[in-house]
């Protein structure tokens, strides 16, 4: 089981924020590695993620869904799927909320990632270096799309 708990600031409003994090085609390009393809009669997506770890690179291919409450700005996301060779089965859940912080907003990302098969063990080994690197890159293109957004 791996644990995500990230929270960063963005330099826009809450409600720019929130447009980007929302949109499921807007955000999915902020995620480094990911892919999303169109929505499924049911509201659900296929989408994918390449992750690299240490020397190996994974391919996850999953049926993404999301809730959103854009009252309280708050979603949910749950993914399930497998990896390109098929060994390794990935499930997670998250939940994200946009809050003001000053002049900008506070993004807190809190889930976890269940992984079982062949490659679990490695991707589990490496995991908190992997999310912190894509926290990371997720929180500069995320302010980048924002400011973008907002100049528009």
């Amino acid at each position: 089981m791996i644990d995500v708990h990230e929270k960063f600031d963005v330099p826009s409003d809450p409600k720019t924020v929130w447009g980007v994090i929302s949109d499921p085609q807007a955000v999915v390009t902020c995620v480094p590695g990911a892919w999303l393809g169109e929505q499924a009669e049911d509201g659900s997506y296929d989408g994918g993620l390449t992750v690299k770890f240490g020397p190996a690179k994974v391919t996850f291919h999953a049926r993404v869904t999301l809730d959103l409450d854009d009252a309280t700005m708050v979603g949910h996301l749950t993914a399930a799927g497998k990896d390109n060779q098929g060994g390794t089965r990935i499930k997670s859940t998250m939940t994200f909320k946009v809050s003001p912080q000053g002049s900008g907003s506070t993004v807190q990302i809190d889930g976890e990632v269940e992984i079982s098969g062949r490659l679990a063990g490695m991707i589990e080994g490496g995991a908190s270096i992997v999310v912190n690197r894509m926290s990371s890159e997720f929180a500069e293109n995320l302010a980048k799309k924002c400011a973008s957004a907002a100049a528009a």
